[in-house]
């Protein structure tokens, strides 16, 4: 009798044992994630096995490795958080996930670099932002909107020159930055509150300057320009404002706000020299 009772203790023991080893080790198709975490797995990772499963604060979290060491981290209803790929491959799938916008920009910008990282950042109940991290030596951290839209992890403004930071300082002291985004070229394109994108080379001189239809240049802005330009706009487009100024090589383009959506170009000391409207395919000159 006391060897039957010890045999039925020992089995269930084993039995018990197996089904913890189930849970922690491949947990798909076993019920042990939310049905959106073992979807998320079999879409994204379906030639990879789980080995381990982790009930994070309190059991509202789930933290999944996969036999290859990819870390995945999932809330309690199932959503990914979190893809630490280690060294290995973002699956292709993955990618086409998010935002289009987002794989257009690493392609163009960073296809050198290797991710290491997949996050989903909560910044309340239902916003959140996308950031991707890479691997070192580069070590650097991209933040999109849930749109795809590039995010300065930078909203201050310390990593700018000091010119370029001088230059916002004085003309737009009471706007915060949205984004910066320092490109392959070295150049710094920086939106502002309202919808203002002001670009500077990689010294911090400006090269460009587009506003929201609502806004105006500052005045201070227009005061940097060569007068003889100014003066041409009021004689001419006295109904109209600037929307877009470039330095060019040659001096100065500008596109003036509709109806007229005209660009103008001028020599570096104000003297006009081309019109051209939108959707012409011809330009003509003409004087004051």
């Amino acid at each position: 009798m006391k060897k039957n009772t010890s045999f039925i203790i020992f089995a269930a023991l084993a039995m018990i044992t197996t089904l913890f080893s189930c849970e922690s080790g491949n947990g798909r198709n076993n019920g042990a994630l939310p049905k959106d975490a073992e979807e998320f797995l079999a879409t994204h990772f379906p030639q990879k096995e789980v080995k381990e499963i982790t009930e994070t604060k309190m059991q509202m979290d789930y933290v999944v490795i996969l036999d290859d060491g990819t870390e995945i981290d999932f809330t309690n209803t199932g959503q990914w958080e979190q893809v630490n790929l280690r060294w290995n491959e973002v699956p292709a799938s993955l990618m086409g996930s998010l935002p289009s916008s987002i794989s257009q920009y690493i392609d163009e910008n960073c296809s050198d670099k290797t991710i290491h990282k997949i996050e989903k950042k909560s910044l309340g109940r239902k916003d959140f932002i996308y950031r991707i991290t890479f691997h070192k030596p580069d070590d650097i951290e991209l933040n999109f909107t849930q749109e795809g839209e590039i995010i300065s992890d930078d909203p201050s403004g310390k990593k700018l020159p000091s010119s370029a930071k001088a230059f916002l300082n004085k003309h737009y002291p009471d706007i915060s930055i949205i984004s910066i985004v320092n490109d392959v070229d070295g150049d710094y394109n920086i939106r502002l509150e309202e919808n203002t994108e002001i670009e500077f080379d990689r010294k911090g001189n400006w090269f460009e300057i587009k506003i929201s239809k609502s806004q105006r240049l500052p005045e201070s802005v227009l005061n940097l320009l060569p007068k003889k330009m100014n003066q041409y706009i009021e004689k001419n487009y006295p109904e109209q404002y600037i929307r877009r100024i470039e330095k060019k090589s040659y001096g100065y383009r500008v596109k003036l706000n509709k109806p007229n959506n005209v660009e103008l170009s001028f020599t570096k000391t104000g003297d006009f020299q081309r019109i051209e409207s939108k959707g012409s395919d011809s330009a003509s000159e003409t004087g004051e």
